[in-house]
């Protein structure tokens, strides 16, 4: 079932790739709306601060809980979600024009990675509350960068796509078959309203609206089936028939010997 989501956000990816990139329609679309960079904000000279902090603070967390599984799951998560979108951004992917790459973005991708490793690591009782703070995290940091004219809405998708990718194939969870069909059409759903958004508007204002309001909707859709019970847990509770009472009667080996005498006393008798 994990294989669902991961390959949900493959697809998108490579989808908002396509369609805001590589596509003549797409960048101008997307450029239309996309304001002057602002380097003068402090968001720029903290993030790189923030970001340690919040790795930090994320690992720990599931040090201090003993949950090792989730914290190296965790571990992995961030390192290669990070460094993949640089690679990616910097090295393998290219924007068509004089235009250098931003896709996918890398604060976004900062943050979407830190939001689903602290869910991987915290007690499935509050992952629910965890999913909801970070979608609202998450939405503001896009907001935020489209805002300062650092990243467009596709570099978003795409960040948020290659983070639930991740966090799907790393995770040791057994989704029901809803949450892992959301994830697995989220990325898409938020390429096609982020065109039909697009091309429906010049507003910048908007546009920033939109960005932030499909991050958290996109980032609360690939969290989903993180917050479902462990793949161990759930193999027990099958097991148990759902209800913790066994699905087959346990006898014990003295007893079935001790009733065995008393059958044949009534035989004979």
């Amino acid at each position: 079932m994990k294989l669902l989501p991961v390959g949900g956000c493959v697809v998108g990816f490579v989808l908002a790739y396509a369609v805001f990139v590589l596509s003549p329609t797409g960048r101008r679309l997307e450029d239309a709306t996309l304001l002057p960079p602002d380097m003068t904000g402090t968001l720029g000279a903290i993030s790189p601060g923030l970001i340690a902090v919040g790795i930090v603070l994320v690992l720990a967390t599931g040090v201090l809980q003993r949950r090792w599984r989730g914290t190296a799951a965790a571990a992995v998560l961030m390192a290669a979600a990070i460094s993949v979108a640089w690679v990616l951004k910097e090295s393998l992917l290219y924007r068509p024009g004089s235009v250098g790459n931003s896709f996918p973005g890398g604060h976004v991708t900062a943050c979407a990675a830190i939001v689903l490793g602290a869910i991987l690591v915290l007690p499935r009782d509050i992952r629910p509350a965890a999913l909801v703070l970070g979608a609202v995290l998450t939405s503001y940091i896009a907001a935020t960068t489209a805002e300062l004219g650092w990243h467009r809405l596709s570099d978003t998708i795409g960040a948020l796509a290659l983070c639930g990718a991740l966090a799907a194939a790393l995770s040791d969870v057994r989704p029901t078959l809803w949450a892992a069909l959301t994830a697995a059409c989220a990325p898409a759903a938020a390429v096609l309203a982020g065109y039909v958004v697009l091309a429906s508007t010049t507003s910048s204002d908007l546009v920033i609206v939109a960005t932030g309001a499909i991050a958290a909707g996109t980032v609360a859709a690939v969290a989903l089936p993180l917050c479902a019970h462990p793949r161990a847990t759930a193999n027990a509770q099958v097991a148990a028939g759902y209800d913790g009472i066994p699905t087959y009667p346990v006898l014990k080996e003295s007893s079935c010997r001790s009733r065995a005498p008393q059958a044949q006393d009534q035989h004979r008798a």
